[in-house]
């Protein structure tokens, strides 16, 4: 992977947090104004970025094989990183800041990143794009069920009403309808999906730089256990499904496509979930700040090695 091109998306990318930054400091929003943004980055632009995902891929039985296989792969990875760092620290588990960090070990921002990141280093396979969207979906399956329940520790977050009725799940059964149906949005509402769904990366960003404004820089840079977290989650992690995803019989883009999307940083999501549950939100600014502070640095560096 050309390691000119990787850095500079990246880089163009936390451009995007300068503004939500600057913002911030020079009050012209304040901070409560956050939960807004990311309450459109949830359920209005996260959406539509799924339905523009699969709308990038035509129905065949090479897709719908390989769609079926991110998915699992990535249930499976995500599992198995979450299991693992889990039962690792399981003696510490009932301290909250453990918890976060056993999240932001597995889950990153596959979507917000990693689809501009896979549209940059994969110009000519549109459909790694389809496949992070699915790799998407697994961790928001994840994010709303397993990972709500290691979060809070309340079980009523194992639930199947969890996994279908959340927006990431309901678009993605219209994208899916979509697909098999072979409807193809076209024209001016082609447009008004392909803006809304990048705006995902941007509300992402802006989102990441107004928390870097109201947080204090000292906690981020000095808690061993978030510098563990994010080692875990950029160099373990993606070097773990490298390996897994190696063994399938699939082709390398596939197998590109799926490693590109591991070594994205830790997602908002995590943030975002934190706040919801009312539980370690410090603790998830924190990680999520630095692991996607640091990824500027190795994501290119990872992708060196394939």
């Amino acid at each position: 992977m050309s390691f000119t091109v990787t850095l500079t998306t990246v880089a163009m990318m936390l451009l995007y947090a300068v503004p939500g930054f600057l913002l911030i400091k020079f009050r012209k929003l304040d901070a409560a104004n956050i939960s807004s943004f990311a309450t459109l980055l949830l359920y209005l632009a996260s959406p539509f970025q799924t339905i523009y995902a699969l709308q990038r891929v035509e129905y065949s039985a090479y897709m719908l094989k390989h769609l079926g296989l991110a998915l699992l792969s990535g249930v499976v990875l995500m599992c198995s990183m979450l299991g693992a760092v889990y039962f690792c620290l399981r003696r510490k588990q009932q301290l909250v800041p453990y918890r976060i960090c056993t999240a932001a070990s597995a889950l990153g921002n596959c979507g917000f990143m990693g689809i501009p990141l896979l549209e940059a280093l994969l110009p000519d396979y549109p459909q790694a794009v389809a496949f992070a969207s699915m790799f998407f979906m697994a961790m928001n399956i994840l994010m709303w069920t397993v990972t709500s329940f290691i979060i809070t520790r309340d079980r009523k977050y194992i639930s199947l009403k969890k996994v279908f009725l959340n927006p990431s799940s309901i678009a993605m059964g219209v994208a899916l309808i979509l697909f098999f149906c072979r409807i193809r949005i076209t024209g001016q509402i082609s447009d008004m999906v392909t803006t809304l769904s990048r705006m995902s990366t941007v509300l992402c960003m802006l989102i990441l730089g107004m928390r870097l404004a109201v947080v204090p820089f000292k906690p981020i840079f000095t808690s061993k256990l978030q510098y563990m977290a994010v080692a875990l989650k950029l160099f373990v992690f993606p070097l773990f499904a490298l390996a897994v995803c190696s063994l399938l019989p699939v082709e390398r883009n596939f197998v590109l496509s799926i490693y590109i999307i591991c070594c994205a940083p830790t997602g908002n999501l995590v943030l975002s979930f934190a706040e919801i549950l009312g539980e370690g939100q410090d603790t998830a600014a924190n990680v999520v700040l630095l692991s996607t502070l640091l990824s500027m640095i190795t994501i290119p560096l990872m992708l060196l090695i394939v």
